[in-house]
């Protein structure tokens, strides 16, 4: 009984087929994108059924995205899946990321990929964004899980450098193997440390910061130490989630994000950690994807 209305055995099951449908729509959708992204070949008559199924779900289909591109919604799809078969098996577990699945992790770093391109627009937005992109940047990539935006920051701007910290061994024990098949040479690297114990000054010239997987409690000190590693005139991108329309979607975004250790900020409260932290708050932006970024920056004239 919830709300005074008791809830019988048929209505939940007619709740959970109706649910059912979007569950195999989505993975109708990982499967279309799959094929797409590796060229495998399937069944004349499940590639035809899946076609109609991906028309209802997306009129015109998936046919415009590049195989790259595919790859990567792909990576979400996977990892959404992954994190919500965590949810139904292991529902006490305590709040953290514990993750040492390759899947899972080699998913949400492939769908960090994405992060990159949001920096590539809103850098059509802002010409002061766009000069410190094309100017020899250094880049420190907080929580840098399996190092996918790292590599794919150091193949968009070939004059970036990049350091990437997390505390997840198992994570960087993966971002090294990566990095060493990406063909990018030495301007990526790597570290097992927090962010607390940062200890470089006014070294970066950009920094990414994934506000809901770090612990909400250390996010304000996070900052802090991020605006003192930074140079002047230097860029801070707070990574959350942009919130879905419905209120069952944030719900449940909010769900996972808790389960995962960290806290669904909102755009106002990022700009309002960023600027304690001693950024100027530059504006928010989104491409449609599930990320949405609050831009800060540092005070002063690139160096």
């Amino acid at each position: 009984m919830h709300g005074g209305v008791r809830m019988s055995v048929a209505s939940v099951m007619q709740a959970s087929q109706g649910l059912n449908a979007s569950v195999e729509a989505l993975a109708a959708l990982g499967a279309a994108l799959r094929i797409r992204s590796e060229g495998m070949r399937v069944d004349p008559d499940v590639a035809s059924l899946l076609d109609r199924v991906i028309e209802a779900i997306q009129p015109g289909g998936i046919e415009d995205l590049t195989a790259d591109q595919a790859a990567i919604v792909l990576a979400f799809v996977r990892a959404f899946f992954r994190q919500a078969l965590d949810l139904l098996e292991n529902p006490a577990r305590a709040p953290g990321w514990s993750f040492e699945d390759p899947v899972i992790l080699q998913a949400q770093g492939q769908a960090s990929r994405s992060i990159a391109q949001t920096f590539c627009a809103y850098a059509e937005k802002d010409p002061d964004f766009a000069a410190a992109l094309s100017r020899p940047a250094r880049l420190l990539d907080v929580g840098t899980g399996v190092g996918w935006l790292a590599i794919e920051c150091a193949r968009l701007w070939p004059t970036m450098q990049v350091l990437g910290i997390d505390i997840f061994e198992p994570a960087l024990v993966m971002a090294r193997g990566n990095v060493a098949a990406a063909d990018i040479g030495a301007r990526v690297a790597f570290r097992n440390q927090d962010i607390a114990d940062l200890d470089e000054v006014e070294a970066f010239d950009l920094s990414w910061f994934s506000g809901p997987f770090i612990a909400a409690d250390k996010v304000p000190e996070s900052l802090r130490q991020i605006a003192r590693a930074t140079k002047p005139g230097g860029w801070l991108v707070f990574g959350t989630y942009n919130p879905p329309p419905s209120e069952l979607g944030r719900l449940l975004t909010g769900l996972r994000i808790v389960r995962s250790g960290g806290r669904p900020w909102s755009e106002a409260e990022a700009a309002d950690l960023i600027e304690a932290a001693g950024f100027e708050s530059r504006g928010s932006f989104t491409t449609g994807s599930p990320v949405l970024v609050v831009v800060g920056r540092k005070a002063g004239k690139p160096q």
